[in-house]
């Protein structure tokens, strides 16, 4: 166990969960929880919680990180990412390909007017439309880690130029915290060797990683940057047979000029 990242995720997450529910008074002086809070909402000692939030005790068991979990109001992937760190199974692993899910693959070929394509949980491309293509270029041209869309973003300038630049900022949190979530699903060698290839290459993405965000994406909105101009999308993650597998589809924002700039382009 790297008790040292438990360790500094229990006190991240600690910061970031609001105190109500909480019933330890006096005055606060911290933004999140204080250790006691955590400690009698978990239903562990003070001293064993701050144990763990030093690195100073062994692995805790599946109960009391449950327990934290609940404790600390984690969702599925911040809960996920908890058992890992603490070397308990979250669920069996799933075998890997590297062909597009055949469900997916059906709903992709009925998809002509709006772009989408078929995407691993490490970001690499496994088929698009014709739309995606014009927008964001033909992914196939790319090899080893650089087929991933998260090593790309992160150490190649020419990957955010499909985007508005008013969102990079927000759309590189939403990847990291998307990649811990990632992480915590799947930890093995090629989930872990991209991590540890982009912190060594990236220090934007060593800070956002060290924040210790976790999330996983529904439905996002993005600017994209098109041949026929801004283009103001929604885009749709969407899962079936392959648990490692994403369509993802990006359809016009209603109120918008958007949808007769995207049929143009379809």
């Amino acid at each position: 166990m790297d008790g040292q990242q438990l360790a500094d995720f229990l006190r991240a997450r600690r910061a970031a969960v609001r105190p109500a529910g909480a019933t330890t008074g006096g005055l606060r002086r911290v933004a999140g929880l204080r250790r006691e809070e955590v400690a009698e909402l978990a239903r562990i000692s003070v001293d064993y919680y701050t144990r763990l939030e030093q690195n100073r005790t062994s692995r805790p068991s599946p109960q009391v990180v449950a327990a934290l979990a609940e404790a600390l109001e984690m969702n599925e992937a911040q809960r996920a990412h908890l058992f890992r760190l603490a070397e308990h199974p979250v669920q069996p692993p799933q075998p890997r390909t590297q062909r597009a899910d055949p469900a997916l693959l059906r709903i992709l070929e009925q998809l002509d007017r709006v772009p989408a394509h078929v995407m691993t949980d490490l970001g690499e491309t496994l088929a698009q439309n014709r739309v995606s293509i014009v927008l964001f270029g033909d992914a196939s041209v790319h090899s080893g880690v650089g087929r991933s869309t998260y090593y790309r973003w992160f150490t190649d300038p020419a990957a955010r130029q499909f985007f508005a630049e008013d969102i990079h900022e927000r759309e590189s949190r939403a990847r990291v915290a998307e990649l811990r979530a990632t992480l915590a699903r799947r930890s093995d060698a090629p989930a872990r060797d991209l991590v540890a290839r982009l912190r060594v290459e990236s220090r934007e993405f060593a800070a956002l990683w060290d924040a210790q965000e976790v999330a996983t994406r529904i439905s996002d909105r993005k600017r994209v940057v098109g041949p026929t101009g801004l283009l103001d999308l929604h885009s749709q993650f969407l899962t079936a047979g392959a648990p490692d597998q994403l369509l993802v589809v990006f359809t016009p924002v209603a109120g918008t000029d958007s949808a007769e700039r995207l049929g143009r382009i379809g």
